[in-house]
């Protein structure tokens, strides 16, 4: 082949990586990051209601006793800050549960029509309830900062870049991470 025509070969491929790549990388590389962050808000409130004596017990004596058998209800209240921390707007932002851990109620949602700018936060208050049968001895272990449950609670950010590529930032609770692993349509069908 003559030198004119590898020369043109080359420069139209060149051309064809120059227009090319900035599009793809908008498309494929460049992304929104979008992380989690539980904060305490308000902290813990409990209720208790007496259910009966310890079996070891007198049962003659007054009910308020470190060995009588109570129910509590705890609930812990936390505020969940999703921010972008990436120079990149996300759009279509929904926050899901997986489908076990229907233990958390929250006080709002995250507005899918309104777009988190880049560097952007959004809170949203939310509880945690456990019931929890105890003697009054024991109930402090049960009176943590943060619930013991929380070690198998995970949560999932869903959004889209302006390309409407959908991204995935999977937060745990039990290590207090979010990670930017790709989530399989198929494993989507356990998150609600």
């Amino acid at each position: 082949m003559e030198t004119s025509i590898i020369l043109t070969i080359l420069v139209l491929i060149a051309g064809f990586i120059y227009f090319i790549y900035p599009r793809a990388e908008l498309y494929f590389i460049k992304r929104p990051k979008l992380v989690i962050e539980i904060n305490p808000n308000k902290g813990l409130t409990k209720s208790s209601s007496f259910i009966d004596y310890h079996p070891d017990t007198d049962r003659t004596k007054p009910v308020n006793r470190p060995e009588t058998i109570k129910i509590y209800e705890l609930e812990w209240k936390f505020d969940l800050v999703v921010r972008n921390n990436s120079e990149i707007n996300a759009f279509n932002v929904k926050l899901l549960q997986h489908k076990n851990t229907m233990n958390l109620t929250f006080n709002g949602t995250i507005n899918p029509q309104k777009s988190l700018k880049a560097h952007e936060e959004e809170i949203i208050p939310f509880q945690f309830k456990k019931v929890v049968q105890s003697t009054t001895q024991e109930f402090p272990s049960h009176f943590t900062q943060k619930p013991a449950d929380f070690k198998d609670l995970m949560l999932l950010l869903e959004y889209e870049n302006e390309q409407g590529r959908k991204f995935y930032s999977r937060y745990y609770f039990n290590t207090d991470t979010t990670k930017f692993n790709r989530t399989k349509k198929n494993e989507l069908k356990y998150w609600c």
